[in-house]
């Protein structure tokens, strides 16, 4: 049985783009007696319309029709030849919005809607394998999502934010800070900027018990609120300028800070051997000259290196890689002289322990030879 006449052409127009926005994608299709058989309308006046739809772009999505010849790679299980309609996003698109869900803690239920629901976009006709059995975070934040759209709120309006920031107790769970009287602390603080960095989202900001500007772990916030006033923070970030008078260029801020840390980002020179990937990896502007035989293979090839880039951040990112013994801190001198004390530091903890550890092995039965 066909639909009655008095269905409108706009109505079918919908069923049809409906129809194929749900159960299409590129590895996907249906056939005209299908769609017409859901919607319960002629199968010529889908196809007719299907051929309409493959010479407009509505909404600016392709329609086109899959043969077996295209789905000859297709990556899926079950191909179906047919027509389609293109998602919103492609796959790529898909799993970078799908890993960002992940990153930023929600709740496990509104993760799986969230993530279900950019499947659809990107077209997955209800293959959601998977979200059943999603892995959430042991410390989701519930208030994640709401905490988001009131920052972005409260930066974009220059408004002062109340909040309780939470660290780790013995169990790995995040729990409110506390002064050394046992209340919990609640901080106040001038929001600037939103910036996702080493798998980290942060909100820089000026917390008004410190000096100089902070950068706090999102999810760590807790019972975020909001001054109803625009325009009632104490500083903008133009005050925190490295040149005063200078408009504040945050990417560059943050790009000379390998990890988000306080203070001045000052020249800083060194030496590198062999692979450059432990340096751009993480200082993107960096300024490189190789040096000695030019000619000699890249595992034994050296490299001057200059970046601008905060003191305390270069000392830790060094450190990481101190074993490979392939990077040299030339300048500045106080940044040799904090890689120093660290070293000491490290070389006196540890040697009683080497030592006895060395005594043992030596005293050790020795096994005859097989």
């Amino acid at each position: 049985m066909t639909r009655s006449p008095r269905a409108t052409t706009a109505q079918i127009v919908v069923e049809i783009l409906e129809e194929l926005a749900k159960h299409t994608d590129r590895e996907h299709g249906l056939t005209a007696a299908e769609i017409a058989q859901a919607i319960d309308v002629n199968e010529k006046t889908v196809r007719n319309h299907l051929r309409a739809f493959e010479a407009m772009t509505p909404l600016g999505r392709k329609v086109g029709h899959l043969d077996r010849a295209d789905l000859a790679y297709a990556e899926s299980a079950d191909p179906r030849p047919g027509w389609y309609i293109e998602p919103v996003f492609d796959t790529a698109q898909m799993r970078l919005l799908t890993d960002g869900a992940m990153l930023s803690r929600p709740d496990g239920e509104y993760l799986r809607d969230l993530i279900a629901k950019i499947y659809s976009f990107a077209g997955r006709s209800g293959q959601l394998r998977g979200l059943n059995s999603l892995d959430t975070p042991k410390n989701y934040n519930t208030e994640f999502l709401n905490n988001i759209e009131q920052l972005n709120d409260a930066i974009e309006h220059e408004r002062a934010i109340t909040f309780r920031y939470c660290t780790y107790d013995v169990h790995g769970d995040l729990v409110p800070r506390r002064r050394s009287d046992g209340t919990v602390r609640e901080y106040r603080a001038d929001p600037y900027h939103l910036m996702y960095k080493n798998n980290m989202y942060y909100l820089v900001c000026h917390m008004h018990v410190y000096e100089g500007l902070s950068y706090l772990h999102v999810e760590r916030l807790r019972d975020l609120r909001v001054d109803g006033t625009d325009h009632s923070i104490s500083h903008r970030l133009d005050d925190f300028s490295d040149v005063p008078g200078e408009p504040f260029d945050i990417v560059r801020h943050m790009a000379q800070r390998p990890y988000p840390v306080k203070g001045p980002a000052v020249e800083i020179r060194m030496r590198v051997r062999g692979t450059l990937e432990p340096l751009y990896d993480w200082f993107e502007d960096a300024t490189v000259t190789r040096i000695g035989d030019a000619d000699g293979a890249p595992a034994d090839a050296e490299y001057e290196v200059r970046v601008t880039a905060n003191e305390k951040a270069t000392l830790w990112w060094a450190l990481q890689y101190a074993d490979s013994r392939d990077i040299e801190i030339l300048q500045p001198a106080s940044l040799r002289r904090a890689l120093h004390d660290v070293g000491a530091h490290l070389a006196s903890t540890y040697a009683t322990h080497v030592a006895h550890d060395t005594a043992v092995a030596h005293d050790a039965p020795q096994r005859p030879a097989a």
